[in-house]
């Protein structure tokens, strides 16, 4: 099977010769040192870097996939916060936030071009990828890791507690501002849009929050993607364990967790997709026979779609993501 015929089946819950195995970039991007220094950088602020940076995790790391852009950080750009672009070493991220009330923020910024700025070098780079056998994966903030973004978590966070209707308000015009970005990158020409949210753990957020405050946001953003029949992964950070549940209801095509989530506790409750998670501290620094041991289990456990569990450290070593890659391919778990 080709790359896109299979991340596309498996995202349908079809049959399928083996596991894709992917890093879909965003959060959870592939764009390590060794591919930075090889294309020069430049790869947050050029299409034509983004595009080869993306050819290059493809071929030298052996993803199934291209997956742009390498960061979170464009969304809160446009929005006022402050960026540091990064190195070769360090990844792009956030400096100093928006301190205009919300309302302001919301008034301001009503009318983003989405298409502008580097959100619109990233729908560029997708236009430019976009082929016929390997999956194009279109990258977004969650709203909560927007919103978070863009101003001062700790105010987000006590205002969920104490003024929970203006913090619907400002997630709700997060959420349609991802919304219109996710639907751009489809026009380019994504074939899968992957949602990674960080800020909406549930050691941060908790049970009865992320029911609020999450699960309804998730919901209309992937309604809007599956009415233009696109797939979408769903991205969670840290311990979700007690959010597995809740889950469900967003109806991702699949779901990705961090490292700590138990892999075959969690396929008994969710009843999408599976992508994850094997551990990037251990694709970081590990031996390739430890990479290669808990690849396996992560695919014995119930994933299916074998995928780095988070966030890759620049540092990282191609070699070691070879390893997982070469493995998933050669099939030799089954």
């Amino acid at each position: 099977m080709e790359e896109k015929e299979r991340l596309l089946k498996v995202l349908k819950r079809g049959q399928v010769d083996r596991p894709p195995v992917i890093c879909p970039g965003g959060m959870m991007s592939a764009c390590v040192t060794e591919i930075s220094e090889q294309i020069g950088g430049c790869q947050h602020s050029s299409a034509k870097a983004m595009v080869t940076a993306a050819r290059k995790i493809n071929e030298l790391a052996g993803f199934e996939n291209y997956g742009v852009p390498f960061c979170l950080t464009a969304e809160a750009e446009a929005l006022g916060a402050g960026i540091n672009l990064g190195d070769n070493l360090i990844e792009p991220r956030v400096t100093h936030y928006n301190d205009e009330p919300l309302e302001a923020i919301m008034q301001n910024y009503s009318i983003v071009d989405v298409t502008a700025g580097r959100m619109g070098v990233v729908l560029a780079a997708i236009h430019e990828l976009r082929n016929d056998r390997i999956p194009v994966i279109g990258n977004v903030s969650g709203h909560m890791s927007a919103a978070t973004s863009v101003v001062d978590p700790l105010l987000i966070f006590k205002m969920l507690r104490r003024e929970p209707e203006r913090a619907a308000r400002f997630l709700e015009f997060i959420n349609e501002y991802l919304i219109r970005y996710a639907l751009e990158m489809v026009k380019a020409g994504a074939d899968v849009i992957s949602i990674s949210d960080p800020s909406a753990t549930g050691e941060i957020l908790g049970p009865r929050n992320f029911q609020k405050f999450a699960v309804p946001y998730y919901q209309k953003i992937i309604k809007a993607l599956h009415q233009e029949s696109i797939p979408v992964i769903l991205h969670i950070c840290g311990n979700a364990r007690s959010i597995i549940d809740p889950l469900n209801e967003v109806e991702a095509d699949a779901v990705s967790f961090d490292s700590i989530v138990n892999i075959k506790a969690a396929r008994k409750v969710i009843k999408t997709g599976l992508m994850g998670n094997v551990s990037t501290q251990l694709l970081h620094s590990g031996e390739k026979a430890k990479i290669i041991s808990i690849t396996c289990n992560a695919l014995h456990s119930g994933v299916d779609i074998a995928a780095p569990a988070c966030g890759l450290s620049m540092a990282t070593p191609l070699s070691n993501l070879r390893a997982m890659t070469n493995y998933v391919k050669e099939g030799s778990y089954s």
